[in-house]
């Protein structure tokens, strides 16, 4: 009897044994899939994304236009030039006959310029400067006049030159020089002609006299530009960058002349010359100075004055007949990103659902030319694929335009933005809508490569927490991962490029790595011990356990 209830005794204590070390394995076992359960999307529906306002900037240019400095005449060549019209048979048939018989006689003396009155000038900045593209300038013109047994005692005359207008009208008669009143002394017909009865003005007293006439005249500035060069490319590859740029200036200068028939009416004038000056934009901040006038390319430290103007000589022999002036030269400019996050873009945010994103750029031009902007500067923004984008546009209604990035030619799969026209001062963001459709997974193993379950991961995005709104100053980050029961984790709809990952064990950092999302698994490996605290601990008193029952077990034994 005592015998049989030992036995019973030993599997009693047996089957409590058995029980207690099922009931130890499944406690971390249990605690494991706890875990495991945790939610490992980092996606936080609720964050808000922050308001980006076009009012807090503010363009400087209204519309795409340089500024194109000032174009004045300092001297004209007349030498060569015919004297105006004297004759005018039609109306006044009696001059001809006074002419013809030697009993009138006008010959030209001498034509001088005096100055310009206005030069063409176009100012992009200056709303209170109208823009010109016409020199007028001041002649003055002195013609003898001779006459004896006339039929008719006046002269008609119209300057060569065309369009003109007479400003002042004086006579010589012996040594006094009077100016004549148009109200009472002449008058002008209706095509520009002078009539002038100066024998009823002289009363018959002396038989010659001198005209001085001083005339307005016009000159065309035509196809007056000034042009950026393509080449070389400008690429914006830094957040702060200084470019020198090459640029044209180019114009051709018109006169016309007043013909004898109405076929040669408003001919262009290839018989005078004109001295130019021509006052560069900015010309203090403008280099490497190459002049073409005409297909000739001239020295061009003959033609740059202390002042930096650039004058057109007499013995350039420039005539109005189109002739030209070609001017290339460099300037330097520096564009920089506002706050980037990055090499170059500021706010990358969440817009709509949980796929469509906006990227923000902040470019600024502190400096450079005043009058004149940049354009054509591009970025290469790899982050971002052509076929992603649905919109671009500046906040000042300029043209951005996208091409698609050959990473055969640039080494670099993306698109190339070409930023907005831009002028010193000026602050002009731009904005990229484009649907994000890449997953970041990535996977956390221990110091033997197994899945580490319940590490906490931070991601980073250009050393900023990734997140809803991403910038600078502002941070909407998403809620911090948990890895599953794989070690892993995973991120939807995230932007093209490499991301920092920082991984956590219970608050202990346990590593920082670099993952991309052209992998389809990113590994990162820490030093983590393979077995969790729990399971050494619930394996000890395992072990004791199954230790303390083999030893009653053999003892056990030994009194049976």
């Amino acid at each position: 009897m005592p015998n049989t209830n030992r036995n019973y005794k030993v599997i009693y204590i047996r089957i409590c044994l058995i029980v207690l070390m099922i009931i130890l394995l499944l406690i971390p076992l249990s605690l494991g899939d706890i875990i495991n359960n945790s939610d490992s999307s980092i996606y936080n529906p609720n964050l808000e994304i922050s308001v980006f306002s076009k009012d807090d900037y503010n363009p400087i240019l209204t519309q795409e236009k340089q500024g194109l400095g000032n174009i004045s005449v300092y001297d004209i060549d007349f030498s060569e030039l015919e004297m105006g019209f004297n004759n005018y048979s039609v109306l006044f048939p009696d001059i001809t006959e006074d002419y013809n018989s030697g009993a009138l006689n006008m010959t030209p003396l001498d034509m001088q310029f005096v100055e310009t009155l206005e030069p063409a000038i176009t100012d992009n900045l200056n709303e209170g400067i109208e823009d010109n593209n016409i020199i007028k300038v001041r002649l003055n013109e002195s013609l003898f006049v001779e006459y004896s047994n006339l039929s008719k005692g006046y002269v008609i005359y119209h300057p060569r030159l065309n369009p003109s207008r007479l400003l002042e009208f004086y006579v010589k008669n012996g040594t006094a020089l009077y100016e004549l009143d148009n109200e009472i002394d002449y008058t002008i017909d209706n095509n520009g002609f002078i009539i002038f009865d100066y024998e009823d003005y002289f009363q018959g007293s002396g038989h010659n006299f001198t005209m001085y006439i001083i005339w307005e005249c016009e000159m065309r500035v035509e196809t007056w530009s000034l042009t950026q060069y393509t080449k070389p490319k400008l690429i914006m590859n830094e957040t702060q960058k200084n470019f020198l740029v090459k640029f044209n200036y180019y114009f051709s200068l018109i006169g016309r002349k007043f013909g004898e028939t109405i076929q040669e009416q408003n001919q262009v004038v290839d018989n005078i010359y004109i001295a130019l000056t021509v006052n560069l934009p900015d010309r203090d901040l403008l280099s490497h100075h190459i002049l073409l006038i005409n297909n000739i390319t001239a020295t061009i430290n003959d033609h740059l004055d202390v002042n930096n103007s650039i004058n057109i000589l007499l013995s350039d022999f420039f005539p109005p007949n189109w002739s030209y002036v070609s001017i290339d030269f460099k300037s330097n400019f520096t564009l920089k990103f506002i706050d980037p996050v990055g090499k170059t873009w500021g706010v990358d945010r969440l817009i709509a659902m949980r796929n469509k994103r906006q990227r923000i750029y902040f470019p600024s031009l502190i400096a450079g030319p005043r009058h004149i902007y940049l354009r054509d500067v591009s970025i290469y923004e790899y982050t971002i694929h052509l076929y992603q984008t649905f919109d671009a546009f500046s906040v000042f209604e300029r043209t951005v335009e996208r091409f698609y990035l050959n990473a055969s030619v640039t080494g670099i799969e993306g698109i190339e933005i070409i930023i907005p026209y831009m002028i010193t001062g000026e602050t002009c963001p731009f904005l990229i809508n484009y649907v994000s459709d890449q997953s970041l997974t990535i996977v956390i193993t221990d110091n033997i490569k197994m899945p580490l379950v319940g590490a906490s991961v931070e991601v980073y995005y250009f050393d900023q927490l990734y997140g809803t709104y991403i910038s600078k100053d502002t941070v909407q980050p998403l809620a911090p991962g948990t890895t599953n029961e794989n070690g892993e984790i995973v991120l939807n709809f995230v932007p093209h490029g490499n991301y920092s990952i920082r991984v956590y064990y219970n608050g202990i950092f346990l590593k920082e790595s670099i993952v991309n999302t052209a992998n389809n698994i990113n590994y990162i490996y820490t030093n983590f011990p393979h077995f969790p605290i729990w399971i050494v601990f619930f394996g000890t008193i395992n072990c004791i356990i199954l230790i303390f029952g083999v030893i009653f077990y053999i003892k056990s034994k030994k009194i049976r």
